[in-house]
């Protein structure tokens, strides 16, 4: 069986499931609750393309593209990393003109599955272009609508050019030159009423006559393949043509499918579902539920580490996954993907984590076991608490304690394995100080100069760190290894306190030569508050709030580093910086304003933040811009610059914030604590529907007089 046939094999398995599901056959199963908003209005609204930074992008659970400024063309590197110094273009671009003028894109619009373009004025007519792609396969489609808005029949021009060989058939292209290595074939679903070849431009050619209120359609299809594929990519684009309407209408059914698994108990396709948000508050139901759909375009299907796996960015190498980002949404991972976060959970422990920064899920083996001292390594100071913590929520979140005597990759148990990591930062200690050297920029923000060394956020995890594993060993009976670790983290925690800077609401970072450096970030407010929220003072929680809500927060979004910081004008990264922030630390600033007993100011503050989705889903970083960038109503964009790029595994934080904080869903790793502060009134009405622990469905009301539960068997 050659290439093509097995091509064309998997789209017709495809498009058999798809057409069941339009023919009204019931799937397997379905989620039919009313609160779960359908798939369409997750859109963005229609952005300017002169106001937009970083233009809208498609996934299809393999790859992902992101158009260009143009009507037609897009960038897709599949199998490789799309994103270098520029966007590397991986296939050959498709111009379109009318009456031989090429027309820029005027504005953008997102969709879960589809990227929509549109241009007004094109000498009087109006062109509209949807880009789609087909489900893990390595292709492209592009529907454009031509419409002529005016009082009178317009005759036109239309054609699409694109570089290559005209096959055969005197209609497809190939071209082996824009990627090396490669061969891309695109084709028209339409005949073309002429094409000509010149220099080696194809161009198909269209002259409808256009009626007022009426419109041409021209739609065509790319796909690419290694360069000895080249006629089976060629074959497989030309059938794709034929049935352009259907993969057209299919990728959509694909989408609303997993969209839909997403919120199904017992459905076939992930290994847990998500509960269903119920609320009057607009705001609070588009981020939890533009969370999800920022989460859902990251998945990928074809790693071997598990087939429901989710990368850091889709731009990036390959497999490639951050801990440190997929951290920050570990109740949604353990609720909708349990099986694929333990698969990925066991290549985490196993690594070394002062020299890792990302591992790949292409490769299921493989580790660095050497001790690299004082951060001599590239890693990031937060890898060991971050792996700590995806291992621990893993147990808490899903109750499955025989994990902690599995045996790793290493040799060792889960439980040692977490033990080691817990204490590794004493390897890490100046004679000076008991706290952690943290090492350089390159191991914590990148580019904040001053956030160096011994800094308060790193070494509260450190505390936490300890505190949790005592926890593990209180249930393995080992009462002197969890009474030597709490002791061990309340010894710490002293010299943690001691970088507080008083009546500032900030903390010092203690410097190897001794010197102590204010640090206005929202860093250490994170994850100060996050682990040590119980050992603040009510004063210090006051002070400390006080600075995110005065320093960092804006109408819209917020800063990741304060404008009084010393270090603001050498720190331009939208992620870090002055001029915007990661989008994870939005929630996890939300989180920590909660727990230190803001739950109002919290709460507003992230319903707020609801109009950034107006572009799109949650990304890497949003960024302010223009002459306003430094004031309190800046307005806010996606960032492109400086390698911020689209959909991010962070954005699912949005919805993990509102499980575990909002409507307190933190079990212990005992199974004694479900919520953890249900008496606290909520600042909203609102219910989750279907959220599972241990093996039953809960239903969690919020109110006023705080969080009712009741439980029901699971399906």
């Amino acid at each position: 069986m050659n290439k093509a046939t097995c091509i064309m094999l998997e789209c017709a398995v495809f498009l058999t499931s798809v057409c069941s599901i339009l023919a009204g056959e019931p799937a397997p199963v379905r989620a039919d609750h009313p609160a779960i908003p359908p798939l369409d209005e997750m859109a963005g609204e229609w952005i300017a393309a002169a106001a937009t930074a970083n233009p809208p992008d498609v996934h299809n659970f393999h790859d992902m593209l992101l158009v260009s400024r143009d009507l037609t063309s897009f960038f897709c590197y599949p199998e490789d990393c799309l994103w270098e110094e520029t966007l590397r273009m991986g296939y050959p671009p498709v111009t379109l003109t009318l009456d031989d003028r090429e027309f820029p894109a005027a504005e953008f619009r997102w969709y879960p599955y589809r990227a929509l373009r549109r241009n007004p004025n094109c000498g009087g007519l109006v062109v509209e272009s949807d880009t789609r792609m087909i489900n893990e396969q390595r292709a492209v489609l592009v529907r454009v609508r031509v419409s002529n808005p005016g009082a009178e029949a317009r005759q036109v021009e239309l054609a699409l050019a694109v570089p290559g060989q005209l096959q055969a058939d005197g209609v497809s292209v190939l071209n082996t030159t824009q990627r090396i290595g490669f061969a891309t074939a695109i084709s028209p679903a339409q005949s073309p009423a002429a094409v000509t070849h010149d220099n080696g431009i194809i161009r198909w050619c269209w002259t409808p006559t256009i009626q007022p209120g009426g419109e041409q359609v021209l739609e065509f299809v790319a796909g690419d393949g290694h360069a000895p594929e080249a006629q089976a990519v060629v074959g497989a684009v030309s059938q794709w043509a034929h049935a352009f309407a259907a993969q057209f209408e299919a990728f959509k059914r694909c989408w609303e499918q997993r969209w839909t698994d997403a919120f199904t108990p017992g459905n076939p396709h992930f290994s847990g579902h998500l509960p269903v948000l119920t609320t009057a508050n607009a705001a609070l139901t588009r981020n939890y539920y533009m969370g999800v759909a920022s989460l859902l375009a990251i998945e990928r299907t074809q790693y071997p580490v598990h087939p429901r796996s989710f990368v850091s960015n889709g731009e990036r190498p390959p497999g490639t996954h951050y801990v440190w980002d997929a951290s920050l949404q570990d109740t949604v991972w353990a609720l909708l993907e349990p099986a694929g976060m333990k698969a990925t959970t066991r290549r985490w422990l196993v690594q070394n984590v002062r020299i890792t920064q990302t591992i790949e899920l292409t490769a299921t083996k493989g580790y660095d076991a050497a001790h690299y001292d004082q951060m001599s390594g590239s890693g990031y100071a937060f890898n060991a608490s971050q792996i700590f913590q995806l291992a621990f929520d893993y147990l808490r979140l899903t109750g499955d304690l025989a994990f902690l005597d599995e045996t790793l990759e290493n040799g060792q148990t889960v439980l040692k394995r977490m033990d080691d990591i817990a204490n590794d930062w004493k390897t890490m200690v100046l004679p000076d100080s008991p706290l952690e050297n943290c090492g350089e920029n390159v191991n914590l923000l990148e580019c904040a100069p001053a956030y160096i060394h011994r800094v308060a956020s790193v070494n509260a995890q450190n505390v936490l760190m300890m505190r949790q594993m005592a926890l593990l060993y209180d249930l393995r009976n080992n009462p002197a290894r969890a009474k030597d670790l709490r002791a061990g983290a309340d010894q710490l925690v002293p010299a943690v306190m001691d970088l507080y800077k008083p009546g500032a609401g900030v903390w010092n970072g203690l410097h190897k030569d001794g010197r102590r450096v204010e640090l206005r970030h929202c860093v250490d407010y994170i994850y100060v508050g996050n682990a040590l929220a119980d050992d603040l003072s009510p004063t210090m929680r006051r002070e400390m709030t006080d600075f995110v809500k005065r320093e960092l927060f804006t109408r819209d979004w917020m800063r990741a580093m304060s404008l009084k910081d010393a270090a603001a004008a050498n720190s331009d990264r939208p992620d870090h910086g002055p001029m915007g922030a990661f989008d994870g630390w939005v929630p996890l600033t939300v989180g920590a304003m909660w727990r230190l007993g803001y739950p109002r100011d919290a709460f507003d503050f992230y319903c707020r933040t609801a109009v950034v989705t107006k572009e799109g889903p949650f990304t890497q970083a949003h960024e302010f811009y223009g002459p306003d960038c430094k004031k309190y109503d800046a307005p806010v964009r996606i960032a492109e610059r400086q390698g911020c790029f689209r959909e991010c595994i962070d954005g699912a934080s949005f919805t993990d914030v509102v499980i575990s904080t909002f409507f307190g869903f933190s079990p212990s790793p005992d199974g004694k604590i479900v919520l953890a502060d249900s008496a606290v009134s909520r600042p909203f009405r609102g219910t989750l529907d279907g959220l599972r622990y241990g093996k039953r469905l809960y239903h969690l009301t919020a109110g006023e007089s705080g969080i009712q539960i009741k439980q029901t068997p699971a399906e």
